[in-house]
């Protein structure tokens, strides 16, 4: 049957799997530095996971430099424009590290008071500080590394960059016991350690990165990189990535939010919501991978003015999606016990895990949808219509968790519930801004080879 198998499957599987396993090595890039830092204590553990809430939001924030050029690099390059590409890359690697200066001038001089306001106790919020402070001063490292993977994916090659992001998560492995607890060397720096030692295999990568992006000719030779350019691009750069940053950081924001309703019922339910994103990293990431796929297949599609390659695009990669999902979803439903007991022991943890994925089981193809649909429209170059869905959804789950949880009374399922519908709504309403809205009929009504146009 010809659904079973399409042409393009292979060009969406080539980029996306690559794309799904980098994310996973991420994972592993924290938990290896969790490991290491639950050996100095509860204190330390707790500190740096506090500092943690902050380094996703600023992550978040660097997607206004990289989600811009990652478009814009994918359009030239379907239009056969490697120039324009290669300008694009120098372009956004100067307006990153231009950003990176303002959030490095916004948060140094504020590390110690963020973490009062966290009211952590003295030994937890000097461990954050620490962390925090390293992290902040080798900023400009990850913002270009992010920028360089956003490069990589543009080009839709993924599996160059998961290699060596790979290759770090080993460096990082070997130099955390040794700064974090001082093996080999009997001084250990703990907390500081930690953020060194992710600082030193991001500065590994970054160089690696730099290398290849050059031998596959995806980078301007380096004097040209260096030399100021005229910045005529920076204001489409930003005005594709400053709305799909404010996607991803309302979302980094909220779950935060929402643990202030949800310990109003005990300790238990944040540890089953803990133990379920564990679960829930597996869908997550492999919809992160499909949005990557989209964002650079959508992108060289669209540069070169193929507008129905894109909607064909679009509907294979939302059917495959779907199929991929659907058994995940049917196994949070009905076998949800199977997959919690492995990662708790606690009855009560358990009871509040299960119900969590019985509920969200319901709507996870349409977390699928919604992350699959936040790279088609990067690809477009046209985020702002997405962000008016996404931004105003996400926000609401905290008053609506609120109106389920405590005034509904239905505890912390009504929570659940919150989060599931607003994902719904997100999956769906995507979907048909991109079959059926005006903006997007638009700019799928012109068939010449163009770039991004202005918002």
């Amino acid at each position: 049957m010809r659904w079973l198998k399409h042409p393009l499957d292979r060009d969406i599987f080539r980029i996306a799997v690559p794309a799904f396993l980098g994310f996973l090595a991420f994972i592993l890039f924290d938990a290896v530095n969790i490991f290491w830092i639950g050996r100095l204590g509860t204190s330390a553990m707790a500190g740096v996971a506090s500092a943690a809430f902050l380094t996703w939001a600023v992550y978040a924030a660097m997607t206004a430099t990289t989600a811009g050029a990652n478009s814009l690099i994918a359009q030239a390059f379907g239009a056969g424009k490697r120039d324009e590409a290669r300008a694009v890359a120098a372009e956004a690697a100067w307006l990153s590290m231009g950003a990176c200066l303002l959030f490095m001038a916004l948060l140094l001089p504020s590390v110690a008071g963020i973490f009062r306001l966290m009211g952590l106790q003295p030994e937890t919020a000097s461990y954050a500080r620490q962390y925090l402070t390293i992290f902040a001063c080798a900023m400009p490292l990850y913002y270009l590394c992010n920028l360089a993977a956003a490069v990589f994916n543009a080009y839709g090659d993924t599996r160059t960059n998961v290699l060596i992001m790979s290759s770090s998560v080993v460096i990082n492995i070997v130099l955390d016991p040794v700064l974090i607890l001082g093996w080999g060397t009997g001084r250990p720096f703990g907390a500081v350690g930690a953020a060194s030692a992710s600082a030193i295999a991001t500065a590994c990568a970054l160089a690696v990165q730099i290398v290849f992006l050059r031998r596959r000719g995806y980078l301007a030779p380096l004097r040209e990189v260096l030399r100021v350019p005229a910045f005529t691009r920076s204001l489409r750069i930003l005005q594709i990535g400053v709305p799909a940053a404010s996607v991803n950081v309302v979302w980094s924001l909220v779950y935060p939010a929402l643990t202030s309703i949800i310990t109003r019922f005990g300790e238990a339910p944040l540890a089953g919501l803990s133990v379920c994103f564990r679960l829930e990293g597996f869908p997550y990431f492999l919809g992160i991978g499909f949005s990557t796929a989209m964002a650079a297949l959508v992108g060289q599609a669209y540069g070169r003015g193929d507008m129905a390659r894109v909607r064909e695009i679009v509907t294979r990669g939302r059917l495959l999606i779907t199929a991929l999902l659907l058994p995940v979803a049917l196994a949070f439903i009905f076998i949800p016990h199977l997959l919690v007991r492995p990662l708790t022991g606690d009855p009560e943890v358990i009871a509040h895990a299960v119900r969590y994925l019985r509920v969200i089981g319901y709507f996870e193809i349409f977390l699928g949808w919604e992350l699959m649909f936040e790279g088609v429209f990067t690809g477009l170059g046209h985020t702002r219509s997405y962000m008016l869905i996404s931004v105003p959804l996400t926000v609401a789950r905290w008053p609506a968790a609120w109106l389920l949880a405590i005034t509904f009374g239905l505890g912390t399922p009504g929570v659940w519930w919150a989060i599931s519908v607003s994902t719904l709504l997100k999956g769906i309403w995507a979907s048909w801004l991109f079959h059926r809205g005006a903006v997007t009929a638009r700019l799928l009504t012109r068939t010449e080879p163009r770039l991004a146009p202005q918002q």
